[in-house]
């Protein structure tokens, strides 16, 4: 199981990252707008894709080896 973690982050993993990274990077731009609402959401959608990069990531394994170890335990 662990090394079918590692192996899912290390090639899904980097696209992932990439993904978040260049959508955060982009909607970035949106917070030198001089319209208040734009700027608020970009910041706002820059804080979104980069958590849930994140999330994705860190979180999504983590709970992953949690419920399965729980599975195993009680089988």
């Amino acid at each position: 199981m662990r090394t079918a973690y590692f192996q899912t982050l290390k090639t899904t993993g980097s696209s992932v990252a990439f993904t978040g990274l260049t959508l955060a990077l982009g909607v970035s731009t949106w917070i030198y707008s001089s319209i208040k609402f734009q700027a608020d959401m970009g910041l706002l959608l820059v804080f979104l894709f980069l958590w849930n990069m994140l999330g994705a990531l860190l979180l999504m394994p983590a709970l992953a080896a949690v419920l399965h170890r729980r599975k195993r335990l009680s089988s």
